[in-house]
């Protein structure tokens, strides 16, 4: 696996709230101040008390370096961990995200960093049509844009999938829809200025929490 560190081993997920900032360990040695500099933007990022999160190992034949994040929004069952590991088929919105980060420039990239992302959602069944694509889509990169300078739509490339689930036999009437999401962009960092990876967790937090409340007729924020 790739060096990750995005919260050490053993924090629980939630924390305390939204202000929750977990001590890191020592920094390890031959850490770029790159990749230092984005895990305690991570750590120190605010979170958002109805979505869990935890950290997620990054393969090695992505890059040298790497921040994961896996995320839940939907109910919380117990109110610990995440309740839905063992069933797809809910109302539930899950996901992740990875920054990674190479030591030489990659000209695939245009930078040392990138982003890749993926998402789970729940879709009602007056969503579930040939439009469903293209909604989720549009309302991704209006968030992502509106979330984090310098992120722009035209940058971002990915796919989303409409699934179906029908149920027969024994399983009863259990016949469910939804719809996979994943992306891939280079993240805007100015010369000079560290990347803020706390704040694209923190965008895609908030776009997949805002899938669940959209299907419950809530207003989004």
């Amino acid at each position: 696996m790739a060096d990750i560190y995005a919260f050490p081993t053993g924090v629980n997920p939630r924390q305390a709230g939204r202000n929750a900032a977990p001590d890191l360990p020592g920094r390890p040695a031959g850490v770029p101040d790159a990749v230092w500099n984005a895990v305690e933007s991570v750590r120190s990022m605010p979170r958002l008390d109805d979505v869990r999160y935890r950290e997620i190992p990054v393969p090695s034949t992505l890059s040298d370096y790497g921040i994961g994040v896996e995320l839940e929004s939907g109910p919380h069952g117990d109110g610990r961990g995440f309740p839905h590991d063992a069933d797809p088929l809910t109302d539930a919105a899950t996901g992740w995200i990875m920054m990674l980060y190479s030591n030489d420039f990659r000209s695939d990239w245009g930078a040392h960093w990138r982003c890749v992302a993926f998402a789970r959602l729940p879709l009602s069944s007056v969503e579930n049509d040939s439009l469903a694509p293209g909604m989720y889509w549009d309302d991704m990169c209006e968030r992502m844009e509106g979330a984090v300078e310098g992120v722009e739509c035209g940058s971002m490339g990915g796919t989303v999938t409409v699934t179906q689930n029908t149920t027969f036999g024994s399983l009863g009437d259990g016949d469910s829809a939804g719809c996979e999401m994943r992306v891939s962009f280079t993240p805007a960092v100015p010369t000079g200025v560290h990347f803020d990876a706390g704040a694209y967790v923190a965008a895609w937090a908030r776009f997949l929490r805002s899938t669940i409340q959209f299907n419950e007729g809530a207003t989004v924020d």
